[in-house]
Formats: C-alpha cells, structure tokens, sequence
C-alpha cells in the first residue's frame, strides 16, 4: 500500500464518519471532573440584554410621547 493510499483510505474514512455523525476525536473529559450541562450562559445573557433593551426602548418612547402630549412645543418637530 502507498502513501497516496493511505492518504485516500484516512480521507474516505473521515468522510463517512463525518457523513454519519459521528463525533471528530475523542470526547474530553470537563476541567472539573464532572459533565457540564447543556445550557450556555451567553444565551441567557443575550436575551437578558435584549429584554433591557427593549424595555429602555419602550419607557424612552413613552416618555416622549407623553412629553409631546402634555407639553407641546417643548420638543422640536423633527424634519
């Protein structure tokens, strides 16, 4: 057997495992010993992060509004 050989068999291999979903390598074990749950905690400050956005948006937008109702002339027309 050639190296071009084993190079072709190594890549077809490769590819069928990838193809069946296998996992790439061997699964390491957690710096501490134990599993880590699935739950990443970058998606929950994401969304964090965008309920305090729209929440500022909406009481910024209420503010003016009620700014414009109760004392008109205060802000300056736009355009």
């Amino acid at each position: 057997m050639t190296a071009s050989d084993e190079s072709e068999r190594r890549v077809a291999e490769a590819l069928s495992a990838r193809a069946s979903g296998a996992p790439r390598g061997t699964p390491r074990p957690a710096p501490s010993g134990r599993a880590r749950s699935g739950r990443a905690p970058s998606g929950t400050s994401l969304t964090t992060a965008l309920l305090i956005a729209l929440l500022a948006g909406a009481v910024l937008g209420s503010a003016l509004a009620l700014i414009s109702l109760l004392a008109p002339g205060v802000l300056p027309p736009l355009g």
